[in-house]
C-alpha cells in the first residue's frame, strides 16, 4: 500500500476508496454482490444503521453524491405531535444486478430497484422501479425501456464522436488520438485489437463478451482511425 493510501485510510477510513467501503458494508452485515464500484466514496452516505435490511446486487455502479437509505426519522414528528407515541420506519431497500445510479441520486428507504436499470442524474427513488428500465426525476419516473435506450444511444454514436473531434480540436487546436476515443472506438475497430482500449473492455466483468462483440461487430462505419477522423474533419 502506498502513502498516500495510507494516509487516506487514516484519515477518511471506509470512505477512503471503493473497496474500503465495500469491504465495511459487508462487515456491517449488508448484503453486496460483485464488481459494485463507488466512484465518489467519501461523498456517498449508504444507510448502515439496518444492514440487514439492504441488498446491493452485483455490478452495480454508484458514481457522484449517491445517498441509499433503509429509514425515515421523520416519525420524530409524530411523536411530538401525537402524546408521545413512536412509529417506527424502517423499511427494506433493495438494488438489483447491473444498475447505474446517477450523480446525486437519492434511494429512498423502502426502494426496490430491478436488475438492468439506469438511473438518472438528482434522481429520488420511492417505491419500485421495475427491471430492464431507465427513470430519472425527482421523483423518479419511468422514461423508456432499456431496449429503447439502447437503441437510442446506437444510433447517437456517430454524431457524438465526430462533435467530439470537433470540439476537441476547436479547444486545444489538434486532432484527438485514437486512445482518447476510449467510448466511441466500436465506430473504427473491430478483429484489430490491441492494448488500447482493454481498460474499457473489462468494464462491468465481461471481457470476453465486449471483445467477442467488437471482432464481430458488422456495424463498424470505419476501416480505421485515420479515416473516421477525416470524416469527422470535414463533415459540416
Amino acid at each position: 500500500m502506498g502513502i498516500l493510501n495510507k494516509i487516506k485510510n487514516k484519515f477518511l477510513g471506509y470512505k477512503s476508496s471503493s473497496t474500503a467501503y465495500i469491504n465495511y458494508m459487508r462487515k456491517q452485515g449488508v448484503k453486496v454482490g460483485k464488481g459494485v464500484v463507488i466512484f465518489r466514496p467519501f461523498h456517498t452516505n449508504i444507510d448502515m444503521q439496518n444492514p440487514h435490511l439492504l441488498t446491493i446486487g452485483n455490478y452495480v455502479q454508484m458514481t457522484g453524491p449517491v445517498t441509499v437509505l433503509t429509514h425515515d426519522y421523520s416519525w420524530s414528528v409524530i411523536k411530538r405531535k401525537y402524546g408521545g407515541e413512536i412509529l417506527g420506519n424502517q423499511r427494506e431497500t433493495t438494488i438489483g444486478d447491473n444498475v447505474f445510479i446517477g450523480w446525486g441520486a437519492t434511494i429512498l428507504g423502502g426502494s426496490k430497484i430491478g436488475s438492468n436499470v439506469i438511473i438518472g442524474a438528482n434522481s429520488v427513488v420511492s417505491g419500485y422501479v421495475k427491471e430492464n428500465s431507465v427513470y430519472a426525476g425527482n421523483p423518479a419516473k419511468y422514461l423508456m425501456s432499456l431496449d429503447e435506450y439502447y437503441e437510442k444511444r446506437k444510433a447517437l454514436q456517430l454524431k457524438e464522436a465526430v462533435n467530439y473531434v470537433k470540439k476537441y480540436k476547436l479547444r486545444f487546436n489538434k486532432l484527438p488520438l485514437e486512445k482518447d476515443l476510449d467510448e466511441y472506438f466500436f465506430l473504427f475497430r473491430d478483429n484489430d485489437y490491441d492494448k488500447l482500449f482493454e481498460k474499457k473492455l473489462r468494464l462491468m466483468g465481461n471481457y470476453e463478451e465486449s471483445l467477442n462483440c467488437l471482432k464481430n461487430h458488422h456495424a463498424k462505419m470505419f476501416n480505421n482511425y485515420n479515416e473516421f477522423l477525416d470524416y469527422a474533419i470535414h463533415r459540416k
